[in-house]
This record gives structure tokens, sequence and C-alpha cells, in this order.
């Protein structure tokens, strides 16, 4: 996959209980990120997975460690070089579908004309074209996750962090959109950093799982994923994918026992 893109040193998170008592979320964790690498993040829900992904995307400070890109330092400064899809769409109601794509490059100042024909590629791109006027709530869920996928694709990140972004939707869907997004990773070339508790969603998408803990995050495993690309659906039901979806279903397992889950 190349030179490192990403590198996650050391990076620890705390909250305050009710009580006033600290509760630790990520404790001394590092991870690598290879150039146009697609990793996800797997593990239980609540244990630390988003609150990572919040960190690199400086949306919210580290207690200890760093976080850096291509070499530079980037700890606590968001956005820069990073572009982020929530589980929750997070568009703007008050925007069209193309006021909501446009915006990031509305803030770093791209000319009307031009962000408005970037704006239009990525929803074609995402199947959405004949939308654009649209606003959030004459749009379907999916629909508007796809907006929110255009949104981050639109401006260029070097690297693209996904937050269970089909979490919400039923199972069907959840397999078209995972389609789709191959579809556009492959076209768009972009180092992804996918978080998720689906195993078969990890397996499916990327080049490498993480394991991670239940809550504080610690990685249990790292297993790279043994299948070509492009992906099939059909490979879902092959014994080697089952197998390796068994494997990892007993790593899960096995970390939350441990911890009393």
């Amino acid at each position: 996959m190349g030179s490192a893109k990403l590198e996650v040193r050391n990076l620890s998170k705390s909250f305050r209980r009710p009580d006033g008592q600290p509760m630790p979320v990520v404790e001394a964790l590092s991870l690598t990120v290879a150039h146009l690498e697609f990793v996800a993040l797997l593990g239980p829900s609540g244990c630390g997975k988003s609150t990572l992904l919040r960190m690199i995307d400086g949306l919210i400070p580290c207690d200890t460690g760093s976080i850096h890109l291509d070499g530079e330092d980037i700890t606590g400064v968001p956005g820069k070089g990073r572009g982020m899809v929530f589980q929750t769409f997070d568009l703007f109601p008050w925007r069209t579908a193309l006021g909501n794509v446009e915006f990031g490059l509305e803030v770093k100042g791209i000319s009307k004309t031009e962000r408005r024909e970037i704006a239009r590629r990525y929803i074609s791109l995402v199947g959405l074209a004949g939308f654009e006027d649209s606003f959030p709530h004459q749009l379907s869920g999916g629909m508007q996750q796809r907006i929110g996928i255009a949104r981050a694709f639109a401006i260029h990140p070097e690297v693209l962090l996904m937050d269970e972004p089909f979490g919400a939707l039923d199972v069907q869907t959840r397999d078209i959109r995972q389609d789709e997004l191959l579809h556009i990773w492959e076209q768009e070339q972009k180092t992804v950093l996918f978080v998720t508790h689906g195993i078969e969603e990890a397996i499916y998408l990327a080049d490498r799982i993480i394991v991670f803990s239940p809550r504080p995050a610690r990685i249990e495993r790292t297993i790279a994923v043994p299948f070509g690309r492009p992906r099939r659906e059909e490979m879902k039901t092959e014994p080697a994918f089952l197998e390796l979806r068994r494997e990892i279903w007993g790593i899960l397992k096995a970390a939350m026992r441990d911890q009393g889950e």
C-alpha cells in the first residue's frame, strides 16, 4: 500500500462521569494507515471508535498523544487534510443538496462557478443527479447519506473518515451503499478510516481490520483481509469469508468476556 499516510501515536482520552471520576475511553492507542489503504475500525458499540475518529478529525481534543498526516503533526487541528462522514448525516436543513455539497468548497474560498461544477459532479457520482435542488427533508435517509458522502469527497481530502455511515440503514439499503462506496473509492483513490460494528461490513470493504476491545479502546488484533478487488456481493457466502467472520467474532467475544461485557 505504500508509505504511512496517517499515524496515531499513544493517543488517550477520558471523559468525566456524573460523579466527577474520569472514564477512560481511548487508552495509549497507536495505529498507522498506509497511503490509499482502506482500514476498518471494528469493535463493540460504545468502545471508543467514534471518539478516536473525532480526535483524528480534530473535533475533540485528546488528553495525551499525537496525530500525524504525511508526517505533519495535526493534533487538535480541525479538518486539515481530512473529510468526515457521520452516521447522522449532519446536513444543513436550510441548504439544498447542492448547497450542502458545496459548503466545504465555499469555506475553502473556491469560486461559485467552480464549486458548483465540483458539487454537481459528486452528486452525480453518488447517483443523485436531478436532486440538486432538493432540501434534506425531501430526501430519504439513504439519499441524505449519499449527499453526506458526496460532500466529504468533494473537498478532496487526503484521508476520508467515516463514522458508521451505514449504521442507521436497513440491511438491503446498507448492502447497496457499500457497493456504491467501493465504486466511488476505486475511482477517487482515497485513504479511508471506516468505523463499524459490523463484521461482514468490515471484511467486505477493508484491506485491513483493526479489532478493538470494549471501552477503553485498545487494539486486540490487526487482521489483513485476504480478498482481492474488486469485491463482489457473492463473496459474502464463500467459505473463506465465513471462516474469517467466525474468527473475528471469536476475537470480539473473548475480549468482551475478559472485560465482563
